[in-house]
């Protein structure tokens, strides 16, 4: 027998479930995950909960949920329960169901966007610095060329420029050099193209890949034809980057390859790897091989419970040492270097599960996170913290080759450490006032012992100062090494506090750069919103050191999706795309200079380039 779900939004914002009348039964519970917690309910009863995972015993066969309220005031497409299922209690089974889609009673339609386009706009993202085109054009036969003298470079974008129909290895095309020039700096580059060849100059690999991709949008915009011009181009920053979170949902490693191939097309150089959260531990250390057979999977008859959409059934991944290695020569094959992210000592709670010794059994104190999750942070006074934390710090060192690793360090309850006996024995010892010097203890022991290995340390900005937003989150004394770079995510003005303070820093906040927020306020709309909702149009206005007093301690930008929302991979795409692409223009330049109208046309043909490479993108 098929029982019937029927799930909607109802004017008054409230959650509605209806169910068949044969499910109202004390032995049955209903379980599911949502994106925003639950405030109260009527027609059942929560009987479980972890983060926003919930069990709920079915009183009514109709369900009444009030939910936190999104910044926007209403709800879309990502609100509703995900990965639903029903269990009878009697003998541990799961009926089967049909779940209709989601429904709202108070629709807000798909936004319309005005078809701004011209004729005048230069077909490469991100605009290169100085470009000069000519009235006169060269003939490109079949889009052939003879670049054969670089075998390698052909070979490392091969899985973008055999989908465009380009051939760069004819012995009868036309003439392609490059040139080293030890006068231009990394990832500069300059092409010029003639009657009789192109040449493209560079100094380092990112320079020389930089100029061949810019050549790869000017081919395919023009075909068989090519415009006569020199370009000069130079990027504004260094740290170009994405970031990926992989611990809310599971991406393979193709997935990832995939994800490169886009960000090498706009020149983005920086893949920030979020592998551990309190719903999974995605990386191998294989001094602890339960960390990763364990808490890299989730379902209902497993310790970490199906949280995000994942249902019932056994889903998840890990990534073995042998996966980053590939991972990590693929992308320095396209400029990217990936810097990894344990995010410590909070957002732990799949990590405690595992090793629940890292948690201080005899704490008073039960404290909660943003997400819901319950003493999810670990204790860095306990000597098996200690040791975990060297052990596995030594296999991420000798695992990634570049120099910096992410030790996360958000959104830690202030109360997280207050009723431990170890840390309030350790703080009397070390004459350490508040939880806030305990927290820059520690952040101190992960600096100086990643120096150890040659590595620098990089956090999120409650590291080096206290939270923008007061909602129950630890921070900083101000007491940590100045060497730690800091990523400003919560607000632009942390920026300006966390460089008055001396720290380089990486520009990624929510309100411009976090692509799992919607687009807007329609109910037909995917992403979450409690930063904004971010329209292509506002990351390409966005002056990112607007205010900055010590601008020179900015560092780069960078683009974020959290994955709480992509509980199906069709949905990653549009999340994105063409919101990095748009980001890649910023982050190139530091200021935008062309005008919106001229950067929608650039963007449409990259939409068109990027559909050839089986990318989906949302409208703009």
């Amino acid at each position: 027998m098929i029982h019937q779900i029927n799930i909607s939004f109802t004017n008054e914002n409230k959650l509605k479930i209806i169910l068949d009348d044969k499910l109202v039964d004390s032995n049955l519970k209903l379980c599911f995950s949502l994106v925003y917690s639950i405030k109260s309910i009527s027609g059942g009863e929560i009987t479980k909960q972890i983060g926003r995972y919930y069990e709920l015993s079915i009183k009514k066969n109709t369900i009444l949920l009030d939910l936190q309220i999104p910044k926007i005031g209403n709800f879309n497409l990502s609100c509703g329960p995900e990965g639903i299922f029903i269990i009878d209690t009697l003998n541990n089974s799961k009926l089967n169901i049909n779940v209709s889609d989601l429904i709202f009673e108070k629709p807000i339609k798909k936004k319309t966007y005005e078809d701004l386009k011209t004729k005048n706009f230069i077909p490469i993202i991100p605009e290169p610095e100085k470009i000069h085109l000519q009235n006169e054009f060269i003939n490109i036969e079949n889009k052939t060329f003879n670049l054969n003298t670089e075998i390698e470079i052909i070979s490392n974008l091969q899985n973008i420029i055999s989908k465009l129909d380009i051939n760069f290895t004819s012995e009868k095309g036309f003439p392609i050099f490059f040139k080293k020039d030890d006068q231009l700096l990394n990832d500069q580059y300059f092409i010029q193209i003639t009657k009789d060849n192109i040449e493209i100059k560079y100094n380092n690999y990112g320079g020389k890949l930089y100029g061949l991709i810019s050549l790869v949008h000017l081919i395919d915009f023009y075909q068989t034809k090519l415009p006569i011009c020199t370009i000069h181009d130079n990027p504004k920053y260094q740290w170009r980057g994405m970031h990926l979170d992989c611990a809310r949902q599971f991406y393979t490693i193709d997935e990832i390859k995939r994800l490169f191939n886009y960000m090498a097309l706009f020149k983005l150089n920086r893949f920030h790897w979020h592998l551990t959260d309190n719903e999974a531990w995605r990386i191998e250390i294989k001094k602890y091989p339960d960390l990763a057979l364990n808490g890299g999977y989730r379902g209902y008859n497993f310790k970490i419970p199906p949280l995000y959409g994942s249902g019932y059934d056994k889903y998840g991944g890990y990534y073995s040492q042998e996966d980053i290695k590939d991972l990590i020569i693929y992308a320095k094959k396209l400029n990217i270097e990936i810097m990894p992210e344990i995010d410590l000592p909070a957002h732990s709670w799949a990590l405690l599960e595992i090793m629940p010794e890292l948690r201080e059994q005899s704490s008073n104190i039960v404290s909660e996170d943003v997400g819901s999750y319950k003493n999810n942070t670990i204790n860095p006074s306990l000597e098996k913290t200690i040791t975990f934390l060297k052990d596995m710090l030594n296999e991420v060192s000798d695992i990634f080759s570049y120099d910096v690793i992410h030790v996360g360090v958000d959104e830690r309850p202030s109360n997280a450490w207050e009723g431990s006996p170890a840390i309030i024995e350790f703080m009397k010892k070390n004459n350490i006032k508040s939880q806030e010097e305990y927290q820059d203890y520690y952040m101190n022991f992960l600096i100086d012992f990643l120096k150890s290995k040659n590595k620098r340390t990089a956090a999120w900005n409650e590291a080096a100062v206290s939270p923008h937003i007061d909602h129950g989150v630890g921070g900083s004394a101000g007491k940590i090494d100045k060497s730690c770079l800091i990523f400003s995510w919560e607000h632009s003005d942390v920026a300006k506090e966390t460089t008055n303070k001396g720290f380089e820093t990486i520009l990624c906040p929510g309100q411009k750069t976090y692509f799992d927020m919607a687009y807007n306020n329609s109910t037909e709309e995917r992403g979450i919103c409690w930063a904004a909702t971010i329209e292509v149009k506002d990351i390409y206005e966005w002056d990112p050191i607007k205010d900055i007093n010590k601008s020179e301690l900015i560092k780069g930008l960078q683009g974020q999706l959290w994955s709480e929302t992509i509980t199906d991979k069709k949905f990653f795409d549009q999340m994105i795309n063409p919101r990095l692409a748009t980001l890649s223009e910023v982050a190139w330049k530091g200021k935008i200079s062309r005008k919106w109208i001229e950067f929608r046309s650039a963007l449409l043909h990259s939409m068109d380039f990027l559909k050839k490479l089986g990318w989906r993108y949302h409208n703009f």
